[in-house]
């Protein structure tokens, strides 16, 4: 709703009880930090900065421990192929 002659855009609307403490314009609104009791506590910033860079990092040791265990299975399964073909090409049965 504009009001005529203030050119303002946003104006709120007066209705019911409390309409005199309702701000007119967003302007008029308090953007100050005003504390508030009874809240439960906020954790630091930089605590949680840490947490989360060790919770990435625990997660890209365990990828790469795994991807080391694949490796080495895959290693093994090569090496028993290559055993296994080796004896069938021994016996005549491989070109």
């Amino acid at each position: 709703m504009q009001a005529e002659g203030t050119g303002d855009k946003y104006e709120a609307i007066e209705t019911g009880k409390g309409a005199a403490s309702t701000p007119k314009k967003a302007d008029d609104r308090s953007t100050a930090f005003q504390a508030t009791e009874g809240g439960r506590p906020m954790q630091s910033g930089e605590k949680l900065l840490v947490e989360a860079y060790a919770a990435i990092w625990i997660i890209t040791l365990v990828f790469i421990a795994s991807i080391f265990r694949r490796q080495k299975r895959v290693d093994r399964r090569i090496a028993a192929l290559e055993v296994a073909l080796e004896k069938a090409r021994d016996r005549g049965g491989a070109p």
